[in-house]
C-alpha cells in the first residue's frame, strides 16, 4: 500500500513540475513576443515623427510637415486653425513650390490621426490609430500657453501609439509608446 502511495505522490509531483515548466515556457514566449512588439512600436512611432526611407522612397515625418508652418507666407496668414486635436496652417515645401494648406486632425477621440494637404479628401499621411486622444499645446514667443492664433510660435505634440498584446482574454493590456516633441516655427520668427 505504501508503494502505491509513493508512486501516486511521485506522479503528482512530476505532473506539477511538468506543468510549472510548460507554464514558465509559455510565459517566456509571451514576454518575448510583447517585448518584440514594444520594440517594433517604438521604431514605427519614431519613424512617423522623423520620417523614413524605404528603398528609393522617402516618407516625410510629422516634424517635416510642421517645419513648413509659415514658409513663404506672412505671419498673420500662416496659421488658420489651432485646437487641441487639429492644426491647420499654410506653408511651402521648398522655395519653388506653391503655398499649400496642411491639416493635422483627429476628428474624435476614437478616430485616427490624418494629415491632409490642400483638401480634406485625400490624406497624405495616416491613418494613425492612437491610444489616447491627440494633444496639441501651443505656445507664444515667451513659452506661455496660448490659443490666440496670432501669438503662436511653437507647438507641443503629445501622441501615444498602441499595440494589442499577445493575449486577448481577461489579462489583456495594451502596449503603449508615448512620444512628446516640441516644434518651433522658425519661419514665423523671420
Amino acid at each position: 500500500m505504501s508503494s502505491i502511495l509513493d508512486v501516486l505522490g511521485a506522479m503528482i509531483t512530476g505532473s506539477i513540475i511538468l506543468l510549472m515548466m510548460f507554464s514558465a515556457l509559455f510565459n517566456i514566449q509571451v514576454i518575448s513576443y510583447n517585448t518584440q512588439l514594444q520594440i517594433s512600436l517604438s521604431q514605427m512611432s519614431e519613424d512617423l515623427i522623423t520620417g523614413r526611407k524605404i528603398g528609393n522612397d522617402h516618407y516625410l515625418g510629422l516634424e517635416s510637415f510642421l517645419s513648413r508652418v509659415g514658409a513663404g507666407v506672412p505671419d498673420s496668414l500662416a496659421i488658420i486653425e489651432a485646437t487641441s486635436t487639429s492644426f491647420k496652417f499654410l506653408g511651402r515645401s521648398n522655395t519653388s513650390s506653391a503655398i499649400s494648406t496642411y491639416y493635422f486632425v483627429q476628428k474624435a477621440a476614437s478616430s485616427p490621426l490624418y494629415v491632409y494637404k490642400d483638401d480634406m479628401v485625400n490624406h497624405i499621411s495616416g491613418p494613425f490609430w492612437l491610444a489616447d486622444p491627440l494633444s496639441l499645446t501651443y505656445y507664444d514667443e515667451n513659452e506661455n500657453p496660448t490659443l490666440n492664433i496670432a501669438d503662436i510660435r511653437s507647438i507641443k505634440v503629445d501622441i501615444t501609439f498602441l499595440y494589442n498584446t499577445y493575449r486577448s482574454d481577461i489579462d489583456k493590456k495594451l502596449i503603449k509608446h508615448n512620444i512628446v516633441f516640441w516644434k518651433y516655427f522658425k519661419n514665423l520668427y523671420l
